[in-house]
């Protein structure tokens, strides 16, 4: 009795998070495209439990019932991109990112036969998921840029999901819609042609990222930099297991065919996706520039204020990063 005492209180002196129950967290994604990848790869390969967190991850369809769910308090962490986070702010929320790999937008538009210009959009119906989201910022911006103008010249029409557009695609109730990798491969089986590859613009934007909310970030700093420990080691993994990373992929996506994960995985694990996830200011400053253009009080505002990198930088400069990748 009096050995296995001692057993015990050695084991609570040198392991105390190891007998201890792991943190619960619950961690919402808004779409089902490879943007999410990081996440997904946390996730199954149980880099989230190495780091002492139980992370449920839940699909809710679209980042503006994502940043709900986390203004109640339901959610508080998600992996959303910056346009949700600066409208939720604007409007007195105190959400931020952490870390940002998604620095090109992965959006394409996809139309129907017919449509082989720009101009050819006039008086037609354009799938987004939601109005405040990545797909709702991408069009407006790219709208503007040909001299269209939204919701005259263009209906948005939302969807709900990305999963959701590709069904109104099929169904023939819109005449295009946004889609990212792979989605954006089944509708050219629909009959759909790319009028344009987002990615290819020319522009930094900042997608998805973690996001939490800075009160969250005061109450558990030591959660959060778990978290994104547990993530930047996601990340690596993503960048470096391609069978096991389309994999996943295809778990969460839903798709199998070969090549879809194929150009998924090439996209946003070799094109798009930094070894450090820092968030792009240039990019940040490109949605707060077209906000502006809507929303005074958005103009002056400063990219900077919008993530706080602090737990990154402790990562990158502690080695751990470079460890990684064997540097």
């Amino acid at each position: 009795m009096k050995d296995k005492i001692l057993f015990l209180t050695f084991l609570m002196a040198v392991a105390p998070s190891w007998l201890s129950a792991q943190t619960k967290l619950k961690v919402a994604y808004p779409t089902t495209v490879g943007s999410m990848a990081v996440v997904w790869v946390a996730k199954e390969a149980k880099l989230f439990e190495k780091n002492g967190l139980e992370v449920e991850l839940i699909y809710v369809a679209g980042s503006s019932r994502v940043v709900q769910a986390m203004l109640a308090k339901d959610i508080p962490i998600s992996e959303i991109a910056i346009p949700a986070v600066i409208q939720a702010n604007l409007a007195g929320a105190d959400l931020v990112m952490l870390a940002g790999p998604n620095h090109k937008p992965g959006q394409k538009i996809m139309v129907k036969a017919e449509i082989k210009r720009r101009e050819d959009l006039k008086g037609k119906k354009i799938g987004i998921t939601r109005f405040g989201t990545s797909d709702d910022f991408l069009l407006r911006y790219v709208l503007g840029q040909w001299n269209l103008q939204p919701d005259r010249d263009v209906a948005l029409i939302q969807m709900g999901g990305s999963p959701e557009t590709l069904a109104g695609l099929a169904a023939g109730a819109i005449d295009g819609g946004m889609l990212s990798s792979p989605l954006h491969l089944q509708a050219a089986k629909f009959g759909y042609h790319l009028l344009a590859d987002l990615s290819a613009i020319g522009v930094d934007y900042q997608g998805a990222g973690v996001v939490t909310t800075r009160s969250f970030m005061r109450e558990a700093p030591d959660v959060m930099r778990r978290y994104l420990r547990a993530y930047v080691e996601a990340l690596h993994r993503l960048k470096t297991d391609k069978n096991f990373s389309a994999r996943v992929i295809g778990k969460y996506s839903r798709i199998t065919d070969p090549e879809a994960l194929e150009e998924t995985y090439q996209h946003y694990a070799v094109k798009v996706m930094p070894r450090v996830p820092y968030p792009t200011l240039k990019g940040i400053q490109l949605v707060l520039d077209e906000i502006g253009t809507r929303t005074p009080k958005a103009k002056g505002l400063a990219p900077e204020s919008f993530i706080d990198v602090s737990y990154l930088k402790e990562l990158e400069q502690s080695g751990f990063i470079k460890k990684l990748y064997g540097e």
